[in-house]
Formats: structure tokens, sequence, C-alpha cells
């Protein structure tokens, strides 16, 4: 009788031990790895993400660059720290991680790495396991070079440019673009970049596939060092070397 009251007793304790790991894993998160849910939501999902930007050119064998990025929108629910990326397709992916620090709807550049293997349409979907959209990359054969030219004011200045988001001296640019207008004459790649003020610098390379003026929005790079008004110089770059005047804008630092 000893026997057995020892025996019912011990597994008791191990019943009730088994029972409070169960219950600490569901209070203190998923068991078994089960994925939490996300903080933010992709606009668009479950469909094409929503006014998403695909940014540089796509060539077989030839590896992607810091030009080479997808911009998707984001709707924060609540802030903290976050990781968007997209599976390995035709041997490129984009990824991006960082921390939001407000809610609502947001901007995230996606940077893309690898090489291209093969031409092509291919469909990567941001892999956020509770909300997930498309965008679309086609691979082709590299074009020839674009003829186009910046549109400028009477004055210099570029014409129809805009300089949105802030910009604060120590803080890294983060989502900073500017945008200019273009008048494109024949389609085919083209590359804009700025001159570097202040820490910081703004470029763009891609394909134009149509004729007329075009807005480029070209993506800013760096950390300003000082607080000012700061002019910046975009211009036309073909086989690395700048090609014609450019026009000036201002970019306001604080």
């Amino acid at each position: 009788m000893k026997n057995a009251t020892v025996l019912f007793f011990i597994t008791w304790l191990f019943f009730l031990a088994t029972s409070c790991q169960k219950e600490y894993s569901y209070e203190g998160g998923p068991a078994n790895g089960a994925q939490q849910p996300e903080n933010f939501v992709l606009e668009g999902a479950p469909n094409s993400c929503f006014d998403f930007v695909l940014n540089g050119n796509y060539n077989p064998g030839i590896a992607l660059n810091i030009d080479n990025t997808v911009s998707v929108m984001v709707n924060v629910t609540t802030v903290g720290p976050y990781s968007i990326k997209t599976e390995t397709i035709d041997g490129i992916s984009f990824s991006k991680s960082g921390t939001f620090t407000s809610t609502g709807s947001q901007e995230v550049i996606l940077q893309g790495t690898g090489k291209p293997l093969s031409n092509g349409t291919f469909v990567f979907t941001p892999n956020t396991g509770f909300s997930s959209c498309t965008f679309d990359v086609t691979v082709t054969n590299k074009e020839p070079t674009a003829s186009y030219e910046l549109a400028t004011n009477a004055d210099g200045t570029c014409g129809n440019y805009l300089a949105p988001g802030s910009y604060y001296h120590g803080t890294p640019l983060n989502n900073n673009v500017i945008v200019v207008t273009v008048n494109v004459n024949a389609p085919g790649d083209f590359n804009i970049n700025t001159n570097t003020v202040n820490g910081i610098t703004f470029s763009r390379t891609g394909n134009f596939i149509t004729t007329g003026l075009q807005k480029v929005q070209l993506i800013g790079r760096g950390t300003p060092k000082e607080i000012g008004v700061f002019v910046f110089t975009p211009y036309i770059v073909i086989d690395g070397s700048p090609v014609g005047n450019g026009c000036n804008l201002d970019v306001y630092v604080f």
C-alpha cells in the first residue's frame, strides 16, 4: 500500500510539472517555435505590393549593387525592430532590417543582393509570415544607354524637383529621396548621380521604357554632418563619366 501511495505521488508531481511547463510556453510565447505576430502589415497584401518602386538594372551575369532596391509600403502597428526578406529567385534576393520608431504608413527600401542567372520576369514575395505581397523583377540583357536631359529652370535650378522627408545632422539617411524631372528622347538605361555634400549623396540607375517628361527618385545615402542648407547637383553619368551641366537643388538639414 505504501509503495502504491509513493508511485501515485511521483506520478502526480510529473503531471503537475508538465502542465506548468505547457502553461509557461503559452504565456511566455508560442511553443514549438510558432511564429510571433508582426508589428506591421505590407500594404497591398495579399496581392501586388502597393506603389512598389523597383530601382536599378537587372542583367544576367551582372551582380546587383547599391542601386538595386525595391521600395514597398508598410502599415506599422507597433514600434520596434523589424525584418523583411524575400526568397532567392534566379540568384537574387531582397531584404531590410531595422527599427520602426513610429506607427502608420511608411516606406521601406529593400536592398537587392546576388547575381541574376537568366532572362525572365520573376515574382518575389517579401516573407513576413502574417502579411505578404508580391512584386515583379524583369531580368533582361543590357540595354543601350538612354538619351535624356535633366529638366532645368532658367536660373539653373532643377525643374519641379522635390526633396521630401527629414534630414537631421548626425542621423543616417533612411528612405530619403529627392525627385527630379527628366526629358527622355530615346529609351534605354540611365544613371543619375549627385555630388557628395555634407556627408550625403543621391543616385539612381534604371531603365526608361518610354519617352517624354518623367519623374526619377534619387536615393539618398550617408549621414549629414552639419546643420544648414546645402546645394546638390544631379548630373547624368555615361560610362562612368558625368555628362552635361546638371542642375541645382537645395536640401535642408536640421
